[in-house]
């Protein structure tokens, strides 16, 4: 049998993903951030890899050979796909604007998008975790 799975939209992933925005929120308020425009060019050409990746493991998943992969993206795939989605469009929102830690609306946008780069992320390492687990019981 399969060991427990890493679910990234488990309580542990979501908590993880909003302390990890709020953090991101509270360094960018207080100016401590200086170049979140590059990390915000990161975060979206992550996010658009992610879901090239995404992409292909569910054209690879249609063929019956890949089990492993069809049951990880099963448990952790619309979690990667919400992530990776939302960090993409906050990323061109906040890539359209000038950041400056003036408005509060602007550290919300950037707090928002680092709650969904998190969750992405932790979403990523659970599809991971979840292949690499799924084929060591195969053997």
């Amino acid at each position: 049998m399969y060991k427990k799975e890493c679910r990234a939209c488990g309580c542990i992933g979501i908590l993880t993903s909003l302390v990890f925005g709020a953090l991101v929120g509270v360094l960018f308020a207080f100016s401590l951030i200086p170049n979140i425009v590059i990390s915000v060019w990161i975060a979206f050409g992550l996010a658009v890899l992610s879901l090239i990746i995404l992409i292909v493991a569910a054209f690879l998943a249609s063929s019956e050979r890949y089990g492993a992969l069809v049951k990880c993206l099963c448990i952790n795939g619309k979690c990667l796909l919400a992530g990776t989605i939302g960090t993409i469009i906050i990323a061109l929102a906040a890539l359209s604007i000038v950041l400056t830690p003036v408005f509060v609306s602007i550290t919300i946008l950037l707090s928002i998008g680092a709650v969904f780069f998190a969750l992405m992320i932790i979403s990523i390492i659970c599809l991971i975790s979840c292949i690499i687990n799924a084929l060591s019981f195969r053997r």
